[in-house]
């Protein structure tokens, strides 16, 4: 078996420069020769590392040949120590592998090589960048595209520079990019060229930026660059020209081909031409019978009673029979709205593909809205048609049966209840009057033994304080027991009908006068009272004690409406309108908000209640005027006042109008 220091020696015996170095880059053997080439060296760099030896640019080709040896490509390498950097000596580079997986790089060289190196490196570089011109001129000729020749063209133009596998080839041509970017700005370029105007560029580099580029390899790639610009010339004209010839050959295949279908053609045509004369005098009868089809179809639109309109996806009107529209946005036409409705139908048919049948309010009135989808011949939405129906009617005849069914319900509860409070409160009131007679027959008697006994006390009362109220505690009680009878009265007379009654000739003024006589004490506490009463109006067919009882409960209402800290103002106004008789309590009280009113004409719904308010006068008001066949309605503002309205039909009584309340307050 050889040893190394053998082998080492034999080496050294053909080559004076000599390094081994392992896997860690640690050196293993340096000769004598390779120490003492560069100053006075030292006596040995083993067990070193190269970087420590070595200066940077040094370190970065050593490196570079070891990389490249381990694949089997021969490489020079620069030594040059990092004591004396401007000292550069080649050495070839040569890789050894072991059983363990760790290999030994050997760098050699001789100081002939050295002196020579010039003269013998020119030569063999000049021969390799001829034969690099060659192999790519060559490749020019023989590639069959432009993408094939950029793909290929790093494997020839690397043979002709002076570190093969080192060298990175990027090109862009066209707007296509081939290859790898060398790194850095350590390249050498040639400009590509079309029709006079720069198409791409070839760059030229070293995968290490320590090797550096020699100016005979710019002149190659200069001549390389010359030589396929005139290749890609010449190829673009002939490529032209293939395609012209080619070209001028389809025109004359697809002219002869032409030139036969025309006269088939024509031939065709002429039969096509019988048949059309035919098909024109049967569409003429069809765009004559469609003519009065549409004209019936319109007039049918036309006369359907409730507002139609087809609306595209656009929220665009097609078609409608609302007079005064025929186009523009629906939302606008129909609403008088600048946005979409919030509740779109269009935007849901879109979505959901279904119909939809919607209650809406535009102003004062209930719309039942229709809404069905118009498909086009590939079952896709493109618009709706929608009908709007009136049911503002239908929705008040709706409160209306709301507010009766509340009435029938208090009414049973009345006729069950009514019964059972005033017998025991009968009793009350009839023992009340016999209490209070035995006590003003028995007191004298009491006074008299009072005044003999001045201990006398009676339910643990001092008799004085008894004597002077105990008649006060009775009226009291019998204040109490008919106010409950009023109560009771009062149920009773809501509840109950008055059928076949409204048989007098009324005459309002009359009543009004005589209903402010009734109450004056009442008004006059918190109020004056203002009449202007015109004497013109009519009289009607109904019960005048009734309507009397309506004004009653308005005028007292108005004046309970009075603040505290002033005295207000009631103002009663008659008159005429639209052959009905117009009666309005105005006050300038403290008015209600939006939850009152929607509440004022509730049975047993009062603001009153610690005045002995009962809740039942506005909802007795309300059945008279509906038994009369009018409206009462009310518009108030907080803190301005309120006033109540009655309209009753001169004639003959119709009863079941509709009540309304309107309010000028802000949102509860």
């Amino acid at each position: 078996m050889i040893r190394t220091s053998d082998l080492y020696s034999f080496i050294e015996s053909n080559f004076e420069f000599l390094m081994a170095v392992d896997s860690s880059e640690t050196v293993l053997h340096s000769s004598r020769l390779l120490l003492r080439a560069c100053g006075p060296g030292e006596l040995s760099h083993e067990g070193r590392r190269l970087e420590q030896i070595l200066s940077p640019a040094s370190l970065r080709s050593m490196r570079s040949g070891m990389a490249l040896a381990r694949e089997g490509q021969r490489r020079l390498a620069v030594f040059s120590p990092v004591e004396f950097p401007s000292c550069e000596i080649p050495l070839k580079t040569g890789y050894v592998g072991s059983s363990g997986g760790d290999g030994v790089w050997v760098f050699f060289g001789s100081q002939l090589d050295g002196i020579n190196r010039q003269t013998d490196f020119d030569r063999e570089e000049r021969i390799k960048e001829l034969a690099c011109l060659y192999a790519v001129a060559e490749w020019i000729e023989i590639s069959s595209d432009v993408p094939e020749f950029f793909t290929r063209l790093p494997d020839y133009l690397g043979k002709g520079m002076l570190y093969p596998g080192q060298v990175m080839v990027f090109s862009t041509y066209q707007g296509r990019e081939y290859g790898q970017m060398p790194p850095g700005e350590g390249y050498i370029s040639t400009k590509l060229l079309s029709n006079q105007q720069i198409a791409g560029e070839i760059r030229v580099g070293y995968a290490n930026p320590a090797l550096e580029l020699l100016p005979e390899e710019q002149r190659m790639l200069s001549e390389i660059g010359r030589m396929l610009n005139l290749a890609l010339e010449r190829k673009e004209l002939r490529d032209r020209m293939i395609l012209r010839q080619e070209e001028e050959a389809a025109f004359t295949r697809r002219f002869a081909e032409m030139q036969s279908e025309i006269e088939a053609r024509t031939g065709e045509l002429e039969q096509q031409k019988t048949r059309l004369d035919m098909v024109n005098m049967y569409l003429e009868n069809v765009d004559r019978e469609w003519s009065e089809s549409s004209s019936q179809l319109a007039s049918m639109f036309q006369a359907i009673p409730d507002d139609v309109a087809v609306v595209d996806l656009d929220r665009n009107i097609v078609m409608t029979n609302r007079e005064g529209t025929s186009s523009g946005k629906c939302h606008a036409q129909f609403f008088g709205s600048d946005t979409p409705c919030t509740d779109c139908r269009l935007s849901r048919i879109e979505r959901d593909r279904t119909p939809i049948v919607h209650t809406i309010r535009s102003g004062n009135r209930f719309l039942e809205v229709h809404a069905i989808p118009v498909f086009d011949r590939n079952r896709e939405v493109e618009g709706i048609i929608e009908f709007y129906r009136d049911v503002t009617l239908e929705k008040t005849y709706e409160q209306q049966i709301q507010q009766a069914d509340k009435l029938a319900s208090l009414g049973q509860l009345v006729s069950g209840i009514g019964h059972e409070i005033n017998n025991p409160n009968q009793f009350i009131r009839g023992n009340i009057k016999i209490i209070r007679q035995a006590l003003e027959d028995i007191l004298p008697i009491v006074d008299d033994y009072a005044a003999a006994h001045p201990d006398l006390k009676v339910a643990k009362l001092r008799y004085d304080f008894f004597r002077s109220n105990i008649l006060t505690l009775v009226d009291d009680m019998a204040h109490g027991s008919e106010r409950i009878r009023g109560i009771v009265e009062g149920l009773r007379n809501f509840a109950r009908k008055d059928e076949g009654l409204l048989v007098d000739r009324v005459d309002v003024n009359t009543l009004i006068q005589a209903a402010s006589r009734l109450v004056a004490n009442e008004i006059h506490k918190h109020a004056d009272i203002v009449m202007d009463l015109d004497p013109g109006i009519p009289t009607f067919e109904g019960n005048a004690q009734k309507i009397e009882q309506v004004i009653v409960n308005l005028l007292v209402n108005a004046a309970q409406a009075m603040p505290d800290d002033r005295r207000g103002t009631v103002s009663v106004r008659t008159g005429a309108s639209d052959d009905a008789v117009v009666i309005e309590v105005k006050d300038d009280g403290r008015g209600m908000n939006e939850k009152t009113l929607r509440q004022i004409f509730d049975p047993f719904f009062t603001t009153k209640r610690a005045k002995g308010g009962t809740g039942l006068g506005l909802p007795i008001a309300f059945r008279i005027v509906e038994e009369h066949g009018g409206t009462i309605s009310v518009s108030s503002t907080p803190g301005v006042g309120t006033v109540f309205t009655v309209s009753i039909p001169a004639g003959k009584a119709a009863p079941g109008a509709a009540v309304r309340a309107e309010t000028n307050t802000p949102e509860a």
